[in-house]
């Protein structure tokens, strides 16, 4: 590949793929990164991605059509021959040749295999969205990853329904992470086996691993049960923000005239340090003044309509709700339980908080407030909305945001939901200082952002115990046909 100059030092007029062999050729033109406005950089960066995805569209089809041709071009094997690789050689010879051809181990050569061979037939809207820039690699690996999770009956109406919810509801494309935590919740649904069935056999392989690490450290690794393994995790997180903040009180300014020596200030310790002092603490039976009984909380949403299923006298309310029993229920901080367990935590609450959310809609019922500070009420309503840090792209849990005035309190801004937002300490800091701004748009929480360039993102709440709206939309969309035209390269 060889890159020149053009003659107005703007553009590169060509990226000549003159090292590609006859099968790559042409040439792709961009201008010079240092001429451009920081809008303008953005925007190339967008082309590039869009280029990346193009590409690796082109390899999943090359590498899937490796293994196609290996068998064509194979020897018929002979009879007296003993079979190897399960019957499966010509797999293995095309991840052997992949692997060297590419210089990379066999395990990722193996993986590219495998995901290109599912995005050239069963997946194959999937490899079609990467190739027109709708979604990049790392959506299509989120797909590919949850699909192969159901039985494979499920794998067309899973990607169909999957390629929607790429977007949200505002039209911004989802991150991977946020695609992730969306599609779970669209894995659970379609599932053809109930979520109280698959957890007693996913139970059978839970455990604590010991791992030996370098310069005398280890990883201890457990496989628990959701409602069992969240608590735990708040309650060391409560720990370490406890000591944290006990750290910053005792922090004592330097006596003026004296300096320290040079590297004797230990850095301070960040949250995931405390975190794991506070495990060695619980586990060994230490002591830290200030650490009370580990009583951690965990918050499970249940839409009020499948409560009211189960009482006789709620029923005509239920079934005005559209309830038919209680089905699921949200973990806070983890995502979709059974309703066995959701049904059990609720019995050893010591007490009910009363926020429900409305079963057509999943939008949190809430209280607002004038006072400048948000009681637990309204704060519950918040973290239950928002989920997460509502800057777009951000998944830091709600437990770990600030509440920000959407309109300053000192400007004449209301502590009422509909100018609070979470936001995290990082993004928070950014729109304090002006440098980003958001709007509500609706009561239900949506915003809009603008960027310090002036482009626009929307985001929508978590919408946590909300029936699913792309249950029907699968259906309505537009019938892909795998006759189209083949996708021309984005330059």
């Amino acid at each position: 590949m060889q890159t020149e100059l053009a003659a107005d030092d703007v553009w590169f007029p060509a990226v000549r793929f003159a090292d590609g062999g006859p099968l790559l050729g042409g040439e792709v033109s961009y201008p010079l990164p240092s001429f451009l406005t920081a809008d303008e950089a953005l925007g190339l960066a967008q082309s590039a991605d869009r280029l990346i995805a193009w590409a690796t569209a082109m390899k999943m089809r090359a590498v899937a059509r490796v293994e196609e041709a290996v068998a064509e071009e194979m020897p018929p094997r002979d009879g007296s021959q003993p079979m190897r690789f399960g019957g499966e050689e010509a797999h293995a010879l095309a991840v052997t040749e992949v692997a060297t051809a590419c210089a990379v181990s066999e395990g990722s050569a193996a993986q590219s295999v495998n995901d290109a061979v599912e995005l050239t037939t069963c997946q194959w809207e999937v490899l079609e969205a990467v190739e027109e820039g709708k979604i990049s690699p790392a959506h299509a690996r989120v797909i590919l990853e949850q699909a192969r999770s159901l039985p494979a009956a499920h794998h067309g109406e899973f990607s169909r329904i999957a390629l929607l919810r790429t977007r949200t509801r505002q039209g911004r494309l989802r991150t991977a992470v946020e695609l992730r935590t969306s599609l779970r919740r669209l894995r659970e649904r379609l599932h053809p086996e109930s979520l109280s069935s698959r957890k007693a056999s996913a139970r059978r392989e839970r455990g604590v691993w010991f791992t030996p690490e370098r310069d005398g450290m280890c990883t201890i690794t457990a496989y628990l049960p959701a409602e069992a393994g969240l608590p735990i995790f708040n309650g060391l997180d409560r720990d370490a923000r406890l000591a944290s903040a006990r750290a910053a009180e005792a922090d004592t300014y330097q006596v003026p005239g004296t300096a320290a020596a040079p590297g004797s200030r230990t850095p301070p310790r960040t949250l995931p340090e405390y975190r794991a002092d506070a495990l060695a603490y619980r586990l060994l039976g230490g002591s830290s003044e200030g650490i009370g009984p580990f009583r951690p909380e965990v918050v499970v949403t249940i839409p009020v309509g499948q409560v009211l299923a189960g009482v006789p006298a709620a029923a005509p309310f239920a079934h005005e709700a559209g309830a038919t029993g209680l089905r699921t229920a949200e973990l806070q901080g983890y995502g979709p339980i059974d309703a066995d367990t959701a049904l059990r935590l609720a019995a050893l609450a010591p007490n009910w908080h009363r926020l429900f959310t409305d079963f057509s809609t999943g939008q949190a019922l809430g209280v607002g407030r004038t006072a400048y500070r948000p009681p637990q009420a309204l704060l519950r309503y918040l973290h239950s909305r928002d989920g997460t840090c509502r800057f777009p792209g951000c998944a830091r849990p709600a437990r770990g945001c600030e509440v920000d005035h959407t309109i300053e309190w000192q400007d004449g801004g209301h502590t009422e939901p509909g100018n609070l937002a979470l936001l995290c300490r990082r993004h928070h800091a950014l729109k304090s200082i002006g440098a980003w701004s958001y709007e509500h748009l609706s009561h239900g929480g949506d915003l809009r952002w603008r960027s310090a360039l002036g482009r626009t993102y929307s985001t929508g709440a978590a919408d946590a115990g909300a029936v699913d709206r792309d249950a029907g939309r699968a259906e309505t969309a537009e019938p892909a046909s795998a006759a189209k035209p083949p996708v021309p390269p984005p330059f």
